[in-house]
């Protein structure tokens, strides 16, 4: 009897340091990824294609709360990310430039708009998209960015999860995950890899005001393009 309670106890032992070792290996990784994204060289964004869509404009405003519109934000970042991106040395194609939009008349107007930004895309040669949006919801409290990506392609998962990372840091009280998401158009109907990326909730009255925020918005995108010259570099996983 005392043999079978020795080995239990050696079984439990073994299975408690398996699980140590798990854990310590998975804290060890998501320190490490941090530490990369830290010293990332910017450098490895050089001849890289990428679309940037910013979300919105024309007859489509977005959410508009706060004095804040969407469809002013999204393009102001998109701006902002495609000067970071070129300094380094990316190339970039954007499916909108100026306040316009692509919708048709009559019933199926925004799904046209979808589409072509779609087709844009995929004709653009380009190795990814990144879409910027803004969120709003009646809960004027919630508040902080978020990354979204479809199942479709593996790296959307790991380029969500990079970004996300790094608009956390930016904002260290924010605790939303990069979420998969199998129904918006931009993300499932496309044929090349990319996110979405809310950028932060316009009907939150502090996070409004950031958005409208020239200096925060250089900050945003200064993350934005870490995270991408992290995904494009030789060693790491897409």
């Amino acid at each position: 009897m005392k043999l079978i309670y020795i080995r239990m106890h050696r079984l439990q032992m073994v299975a408690m340091f398996s699980i140590a070792v798990v854990v310590l290996n998975f804290l060890s990784i998501r320190y490490l990824a941090k530490e990369d994204m830290g010293n990332v060289d910017m450098s490895m964004l050089a001849g890289h294609s990428i679309v940037i869509d910013p979300g919105h404009g024309g007859i489509d405003s977005g959410a508009s709360r706060n004095n804040v519109i969407e469809k002013e934000i999204t393009l102001a970042i998109s701006n902002k990310l495609a000067d970071v991106l070129q300094s380094h040395g990316a190339n970039v194609i954007f499916t909108r430039e100026s306040d316009i939009d692509y919708y048709t008349r009559g019933k199926g107007g925004k799904r046209k708009d979808l589409v072509t930004r779609i087709e844009m895309m995929e004709t653009s040669g380009a190795e990814l998209f990144i879409s910027v949006h803004c969120n709003a919801y009646r809960d004027a409290s919630l508040s902080g960015a978020q990354v979204f990506y479809s199942p479709k392609f593996a790296q959307n998962k790991l380029l969500a999860e990079r970004i996300q990372q790094v608009l956390m840091e930016l904002s260290p009280g924010n605790k939303r995950q990069a979420k998969e998401d199998k129904h918006i158009l931009i993300l499932n109907g496309n044929k090349i890899p990319g996110v979405l990326i809310e950028t932060g909730y316009l009907t939150n009255p502090k996070e409004a005001t950031l958005l409208s925020d020239n200096d925060y918005q250089r900050k945003l995108v200064e993350q934005i393009a870490k995270a991408l010259a992290y995904h494009f570099s030789p060693n790491v996983v897409r």
